[in-house]
Parts: structure tokens; C-alpha cells; sequence
């Protein structure tokens, strides 16, 4: 017993040692080291010591964590983005997109890792036929960071679709490209398993076309209660997760992308993946379409 105590005291005594030869270390080589790792990385490092603390939260780290043209980008924003630190605005962009170009897109971080994100709005986006009534319906929604989105109303010829330049992303990030939507119990028109969703970057397919279903999974395992679809918005972030698929054999053995439910009550639905690669690759197309006959 008293051996265990003393052998407990001695690795205390050389953890102390250890944290005292840190605090002796010049702030300015904390800084640089911990500004060459990540906002995740730096977050952890302020818990290790005062002087970590001090250099981890110091604006020299997390001007590096932030987009080089952040500022550029801000200037754009529908509402004045004002912080009393670097960590702060990288924590308040991380926590919630700010509205950028007449509202029409949105902007924010990815937290641990500081890659840029945007959303379109429906004013973005190319809808086919977005602007006949007897197919779409531009309405307010209270959940909607914009001010409007546009409902499905019937389906004849399905096509959204987003650009942007790939200049506008962080380089050398693994993105993946989302529609974020609703369903609503009365809509009709998109439960069949027809539609296809691909990506392009510089004109050229990244991967394959993906067949997509925009109802939500009935499998067993993952069954959820819903409608159909009354679409909103597209969606660019940088993800390492997983699209939800299912290969159905009642359709031949084809593999179909589903949508997931998202925490804020929204749907949405992986269009594709991508990276981003050297900075100027070219432009960004992301679409998902269908192709009927509203007599078929």
C-alpha cells in the first residue's frame, strides 16, 4: 500500500515537473506550434496549462484557423458581423451561418476543422419551372434561415440544380454537396426511385450518378414516419460521413441513396462528394432531376 502511494506521489511530482518546463516555454513558440495544428487541437491545448491557455486562445492561432479571405467574405453579410476575438468569430461561425449577398446564400465553419460552408437559397439554385405556379410555390417558412423556400406543388419536369466556383472553398478539403428539404403528408409526385443526383467539377462527373429516392428509408432498421417532399434549399459542407443506401432487390439490385433526418427537423439528402483539390479547379455543379410525364 505504501508502495502504491509513493509510486502515485513520484508521477504526480514528474507531471508537475513536466508542466512547469512548459510554462517556461517563450509564448511565441507555443503560439506557432499550436497554430500549425487544428481549431479541435488548440481547443484541447487551453486545457493543459495558464501559458497554454493564454497562447492557445491568443488571436496569432486563430487568425490562422480562419479563411484567408474571411474578411472579403463578411463584407458581404446582410448584418454587421462584429466579435471581440479571433476564437470568437471562429466559434461563432462554426455555431451558425451568416446570411451573405442580399440573403441568398448563407456562410459558415466547419468546427474542427475551419472549412468554409454555404447554403443556397431557392433564389440561388436553377429550378426548372420554379416560376409556374401550377408546378412550384414560393412561400415564407418560419424554420427557414431564408426568407423563402420553394414548395413542390406537382411534378412534371424535376430539375434543381446549384453552381458556384470551387475558388470559393477551403483547397484541399473533402466536401459533399446536400438538399435540405421537408416532407409534407399531402405532397405527391416523388415517390417513385427515378430520380438521379451527380456532381461535377470543371464539367466533368466526380464519381457516378447516384439513384435517388426523396421519401425518407421504409427498411425495417431505419423506418420513419413522413410524407413526401417540399424542397428548400442546397447545401456545401465539408463531411466525412457516410450517405444513408440501401440496395434494393425488389428493383433489380439497384443501390438507392436515401435522405436523413437532421437534428434542426429538416431532411437532407447527399447529392455527392467531392475534393476540392489545388485552389481554381473550376466550377461546381451539383444537381439531382427526374424526368415524367405528369400523365405517366
Amino acid at each position: 500500500m505504501e508502495q502504491a502511494r509513493a509510486t502515485k506521489m513520484r508521477r504526480k511530482e514528474d507531471e508537475e515537473q513536466e508542466v512547469g518546463g512548459i510554462e517556461r516555454v517563450p509564448e511565441e513558440c507555443l503560439v506557432k506550434a499550436i497554430s500549425m495544428t487544428s481549431p479541435a487541437d488548440a481547443c484541447r491545448a487551453a486545457a493543459v496549462s495558464a501559458a497554454f491557455r493564454s497562447a492557445a486562445d491568443s488571436d496569432a492561432v486563430w487568425e490562422r484557423f480562419l479563411p484567408p479571405d474571411c474578411d472579403a467574405v463578411l463584407e458581404r453579410a446582410v448584418h454587421l458581423v462584429d466579435s471581440n476575438s479571433q476564437k470568437e468569430l471562429f466559434m461563432d461561425l462554426s455555431e451558425e451561418h451568416v446570411l451573405l449577398d442580399d440573403g441568398k446564400r448563407s456562410f459558415g465553419l466547419q468546427r474542427w476543422s475551419g472549412a468554409k460552408c454555404y447554403m443556397l437559397s431557392v433564389s440561388e439554385m436553377g429550378i426548372a419551372w420554379v416560376t409556374a405556379h401550377l408546378y412550384w410555390r414560393q412561400r415564407l417558412d418560419p424554420d427557414s434561415r431564408f426568407s423563402k423556400v420553394a414548395e413542390l406543388v406537382s411534378v412534371c419536369w424535376f430539375i434543381i440544380s446549384g453552381h458556384m466556383s470551387t475558388k470559393e472553398l477551403s483547397p484541399g478539403t473533402h466536401y459533399a454537396a446536400y438538399l435540405i428539404f421537408k416532407l409534407t403528408r399531402d405532397a405527391s409526385g416523388l415517390a417513385s426511385r427515378r430520380q438521379k443526383s451527380f456532381v461535377k467539377v470543371g464539367g466533368h462527373l466526380v464519381g457516378s450518378t447516384c439513384t435517388a429516392s426523396l421519401h425518407l428509408c421504409n427498411h425495417a432498421s431505419c423506418a420513419s414516419d413522413g410524407g413526401e417532399s417540399s424542397s428548400s434549399s442546397s447545401a456545401i459542407n465539408h463531411t466525412a460521413t457516410q450517405a444513408h443506401e440501401h440496395k434494393e432487390e425488389d428493383e433489380g439490385g439497384i443501390v438507392v441513396r436515401y435522405p436523413q433526418e437532421r437534428t434542426d427537423g429538416w431532411l437532407e439528402f447527399e447529392i455527392g462528394d467531392f475534393h476540392t483539390g489545388i485552389p481554381g479547379i473550376g466550377d461546381l455543379e451539383l444537381s439531382i432531376r427526374k424526368f415524367m410525364s405528369r400523365f405517366g
